[in-house]
């Protein structure tokens, strides 16, 4: 194995938490070759997780830069929505929103509920 350059191992397929990666700590200062788990690289990283957006992530919130589209919410079976502005018209293609997109204001919940049409619920006190 030493007499072979990475890009001439045979490719792993079917990984395990288990198998071993081969890392350069401080490479920038003084290289040294250490060996980590799979599972000690990923850690606590949820099975599922795709990020392909700007991210950022502070105490318990995340803010993404971008549109994110959720399947499954398990925190606290919680989802928080910030306010938005409300729609000029209720035909999507002015503002470009998409089918299943959905804004909150102070006064109404906004849907895209097809390629052209948006709706909304009022908001009432209880």
């Amino acid at each position: 194995m030493a007499d072979q350059k990475v890009s001439q191992l045979t490719h792993l397929t079917n990984p395990s938490a288990e198998d071993l990666l081969y890392a350069v700590d401080d490479p920038n200062g003084t290289p040294t070759s250490k060996k980590l788990t799979i599972k000690n690289l990923f850690g606590n990283v949820r099975a599922n997780t795709n990020i392909s957006a700007n991210l950022s992530v502070s105490g318990n919130r995340a803010t993404v830069a971008a549109n994110a589209y959720l399947t499954k919410t398990t925190v606290a079976n919680t989802l928080v929505l910030t306010l938005g502005a409300a729609p000029a018209s209720n035909n999507t293609t002015t503002e470009g929103w998409q089918q299943g997109q959905i804004r909150i204001t102070n006064t109404h919940i906004y849907f895209a509920v097809g390629s052209t049409v948006i709706k909304r619920i009022a908001l009432d006190s209880f």
